[in-house]
């Protein structure tokens, strides 16, 4: 029996030097194994001691140098040592990695990590004076407390330091990945340890603070209570504008705006007039403060060709700029209207599958009731669900295709460019739009209305008839229908002509004309941009 409990002891305690080995000189994966190996070892070999270890000593005269009493002593230190590095390498492991930054650090500040482990290894120490020396633990700390007195004295700096980094971390005011403010620059807070804190600014520079001149600034946290941030932009506006007209067009421009988050409290209000016009102020909210700058861009952007389309003027300093009313009105970008005329639309017209039956007459007919309109990113040309039924075909310039799920979130589908068709299906149908489509440069884009197609289709049906088949034809090609169940030309055929009986009936219907019903499913899906 005695045989096997010492054959335990070194197959542990050889385990434990290669753990250790490994720890050494490959790696510090196996931290937490090394530290209950070595509690297991040390714990073993001094409950063991007088049973096992003074035995075989004894029966080994080589060893008759050894001193047993201190050699127990070595013994129990190392075990209640071990014990104190075991639960640091638990609470490094399964406490500190809970909640990371964006990089993957722990957010717990090395200075709380320090703390910790001072803190255990200091009660093992008095633990070990205690029990294993039998030495009274009053006296020690009596001791340990003149002597830090010496040294705090002589290190006041660095003292006041330490504890105004200790009052930081309770207050907990910011963490490890935060953004905050101070002194007026912004940056993430990268490191907080004894003395100081270190954060990234927004050049990509490490900034050192020292914890009092931390203590005593204004701290701004960006990211507490959440990371959604106010952002305020200020324009100003000629007098001639009524108010309401230039809040309205704001807060729809705010709506255009893929880095500015819908909120309840934006909004957009009169702030002051003086002789440069009306200045009005506007409070949208991004997600982060990273978006702060991409969404004044693209708000200023659509707030711009708003207003061009409005003929709204923005009033700095235009006094300056203009010499006369006609030099002014010079100056507004016209370029894109120069070339999209009516005429270039009818040319136009003649590259559209759907409009393949109509005579020249009817294109011209068409093209005149179009309106004209220049977008620029980050508008909106067609917004998800949205009920309106127009057709929108791109003159100039690209726009890209998102698909939009439950919650909001885009996903680019396609790009578009000139002569593209966009929501066809909501024209003629009446079906919501199912994609959103953003200008992704400046278009020129004419919108076509179903009062237009209306009128049309009132005077010639064999349009509708020939819009209906045109676009069967392509919605066929669009899904590789024909391809996919296998037809014949035969069925080829019977297939396009049951789909354009269903597609005239929904077109028939939507612009409430009356036509026979075919007897067929209705619930088509049909591709639409």
């Amino acid at each position: 029996m005695l045989t096997t409990k010492l054959l335990l002891l070194i197959v542990l305690f050889i385990a434990l030097l290669a753990l250790a080995a490994h720890r050494i000189f490959i790696s510090k994966r196996y931290t937490n194994v090394l530290g209950l190996i070595a509690v297991i070892a040390f714990g073993s070999a001094y409950a063991l001691f007088g049973q096992v270890i003074v035995p075989a000593v004894s029966q080994l005269s080589g060893l008759a140098w050894l001193d047993l009493d201190q050699l127990k002593r070595v013994n129990g230190s190392l075990f209640w040592l071990s014990i104190a590095y075991f639960c640091n390498a638990l609470i490094k492991h399964f406490v500190y990695p809970r909640r990371l930054t964006w990089e993957g650090d722990s957010k717990v500040p090395l200075l709380i990590q320090y703390l910790v482990t001072v803190l255990l290894y200091l009660s093992a120490i008095i633990l070990i004076v205690g029990l294993v020396y039998d030495q009274s633990i009053t006296g020690l700390i009596t001791a340990s407390g003149a002597v830090l007195l010496v040294i705090a004295y002589s290190a006041r700096a660095q003292i006041d330091e330490v504890f105004a980094g200790l009052a930081i971390n309770i207050n907990a005011p910011f963490e490890k990945g935060d953004l905050i403010q101070l002194n007026d620059e912004w940056g993430y807070v990268k490191e907080i340890d004894w003395r100081s804190i270190t954060y990234l600014d927004m050049d990509n520079n490490h900034v050192v603070v020292p914890n009092t001149k931390l203590a005593a600034s204004k701290i701004r946290n960006l990211d507490r209570p959440r990371s959604l941030t106010r952002r305020v932009q200020f324009i100003r506006v000629e007098y001639n504008v009524p108010p309401r007209v230039v809040i309205d067009q704001c807060e729809a421009a705010m709506k255009e705006c893929p880095h500015i988050v819908e909120h309840p409290w934006q909004f957009a209000c009169y702030v002051d007039s003086d002789e440069r016009g009306i200045q009005y102020r506007i409070h949208f909210y991004v997600r982060h403060f990273d978006d702060w700058w991409k969404a004044s861009d693209e708000f200023m952007n659509a707030i711009w060709y708003r207003f061009a389309r409005k003929g709204i003027r923005f009033a700095q300093q235009r006094k300056l700029n203009f010499n006369s009313a006609d030099e002014a009105a010079r100056s507004l970008p016209n370029s894109a209207y120069d070339d999209a005329t009516w005429r270039s639309l009818v040319e136009r017209f003649n590259q559209v599958p759907m409009f393949e039956g109509m005579t020249p007459k009817d294109m011209e007919e068409l093209a005149r009731c179009a309106e004209l309109h220049i977008i620029g990113p980050p508008e909106k040309i067609i917004r998800a669900g949205s009920p309106r039924s127009s057709m929108f075909l791109i003159a100039s310039g690209s726009a890209d295709v998102y698909e939009v799920d439950e919650k909001g979130s885009e996903t680019l589908m396609a790009t578009v460019g000139e002569s593209e068709t966009l929501g066809l299906m909501a024209l003629l149908t009446g079906s919501p739009q199912k994609t959103t489509i953003r200008a992704k440069e400046e278009c020129a884009v004419w919108e076509i209305g179903s009062d237009s197609l209306h009128a049309l289709f009132d005077r010639k049906p064999e349009i509708m008839e020939a819009i209906a088949a045109s676009v069967a034809r392509w919605q066929a090609e669009e899904d590789d229908a024909i391809n996919a169940i296998a037809m014949n030309r035969q069925q080829e055929k019977h297939f396009i002509q049951q789909t354009t009986n269903r597609l005239s009936n929904r077109i028939a219907g939507f612009f409430q004309r009356e036509v026979k019903q075919d007897d067929s499913n209705s619930g088509e899906e049909y591709t639409n941009y």
